[in-house]
């Protein structure tokens, strides 16, 4: 049994009792009373009470969507310092984990103070943290709170950045973890494989990004209440025969029915992705981008009110980063895949952790499945040639029915620069692609 407070007494309300409120109460009586960072992490707080923190920021991971005691739940791992520079680990589950991976993709602070309020002290293979408890925990960021504006002002004067970082699989408790969906729960192919498929499934694919396709653009932009996508509708002009007006736009929610939404970009990546057998094309969401590249689509395409919905010829220079790197996605095989021959695969989850792909291509290797990068280390030091290997194999290939404009030649790509009337559009010229080598760490 958990307990909010370590008071001796507490008040009961009765049904003839009576309140009236209290229009003026003094402005330090929030109840709130963080606890000390220390205290909680060498065992002097009991794991029985609720307790209150509030820290900055330093690291996030990604978003997880596990499947713990049955149900589909999501999980964010969160590190935060004090003023005295303190580490504390914080694990939030369910909507706390959603709510905060959202706010933390917007937000326009550089420096970021969580507060939770009525959270539990969690021991996991001897190192304490703290999370969520169900239904009793409150949270907010950047909240207008006199601690808050106290807190900041004592913090380091660093300009410490956030870092986002891997997520620790192995600190997941009575449920499926990312490793257990990818090794085990779900079926392994090859893009060969998962193209002669006839049925609606999930699979795993492992398989190199070798171009982004830039045809429907980068990202889109949605409405920050929902996170739906506005459409772009023309706006209404008063007919005073200027002829400019006829060129003037607005954006329009369709959940939320109202028009110039206050609008956030969210990445909606197309990516080109190859293996040893063939090659397609990956449709990647905001949230699993995000594990990519590494930073949140609104730090690359600025705020919304800046962004002009015009034609330009170039990925931003951080996208191009994430060419030539092998990942494992976990894909959905849609009805329209199959039957009408839809060539882009809607990617459900991904991982990009070094030894865990190195695990799952050994586990390949021994499994005698065929399709997959197995000879990456015996192949060339140098990464072009890696490639370069590949990329001559899959021109021999019949089954890389690519248009000339977007084969996969040996270390280049080109993509045609089409452009999209309701997306921001990046093409990418010809580049170098460069091939991960994966080593065992440790």
């Amino acid at each position: 049994m958990l307990i909010t407070t370590n008071h001796a007494y507490r008040i009961s309300f009765l049904s003839t009792t009576r309140v009236r409120p209290c229009e003026q109460l003094p402005e330090d009586l929030s109840g709130f009373e963080p606890v000390k960072f220390k205290e909680v992490l060498d065992g002097t707080l009991s794991a029985d009470f609720l307790v209150d923190i509030i820290g900055q920021i330093i690291e996030i991971s990604h978003l997880e969507h596990l499947n713990v005691n049955g149900k589909e739940t999501e999980k964010i791992s969160l590190q935060l310092r004090n003023s005295d520079d303190d580490k504390l680990p914080v694990v939030l589950w369910g909507k706390f984990a959603c709510d905060v991976n959202e706010a933390m993709q917007v937000r326009d602070e550089h420096c970021t103070i969580l507060v939770l309020r009525f959270g539990k002290i969690k021991e996991w293979k001897e190192e304490r943290s703290v999370s969520n408890a169900y239904n009793v925990s409150e949270l907010g960021l950047n909240l207008p709170m006199i601690e808050v504006v106290k807190f900041t002002d004592s913090l380091p004067k660093d300009d410490l950045p956030l870092a986002i970082v891997e997520s620790k699989y192995a600190a997941i408790a009575n449920g499926v973890s990312d490793k257990d969906d990818f090794f085990t729960h779900t079926p392994r192919k090859t893009i060969a494989q998962m193209k002669e498929t006839k049925q609606v499934e999930k699979c795993i694919l492992m398989c190199t990004i070798t171009g982004i396709d830039s045809d429907m653009g980068w990202f889109y932009l949605s409405c920050k209440v929902c996170s739906k996508k506005v459409l772009t509708v023309p706006a209404v002009n008063d007919d005073d025969g200027n002829d400019d007006d006829d060129l003037k736009h607005t954006y329009y929610c369709v959940k939320c029915e109202a028009y110039n939404p206050v609008t956030v970009p969210r990445y909606k990546l197309h990516l080109v992705v190859l293996d040893n057998t063939s090659n397609t094309k990956l449709m990647v969401f905001d949230n699993l981008a995000v594990q990519l590249v590494n930073k949140p689509c609104l730090q690359i395409a600025g705020p919304s009110d800046k962004v002009e919905i015009e034609e330009t010829n170039v990925l931003p220079p951080v996208l191009n980063t994430i060419i030539g790197k092998t990942c494992l996605f976990k894909i959905q095989i849609e009805r329209e895949n199959f039957v009408y021959k839809h060539d882009t695969y809607k990617v459900l989850k991904v991982i990009t952790n070094k030894d865990l792909i190195t695990d799952f291509d050994e586990s390949n290797s021994r499994d005698g499945s065929e399709g997959v990068f197995h000879d990456m280390d015996t192949q060339s030091d140098a990464p072009e040639a890696s490639l370069a290997n590949l990329g001559s194999a899959s021109e021999q290939s019949e089954s890389f029915d690519l248009t000339p404009a977007k084969r996969v030649r040996a270390v280049d790509i080109e993509l045609e620069e089409i452009n999209d009337q309701n997306s921001v559009t990046r093409s990418t010229g010809s580049m170098m692609i460069k091939k991960e080598k994966f080593g065992k760490s440790g």
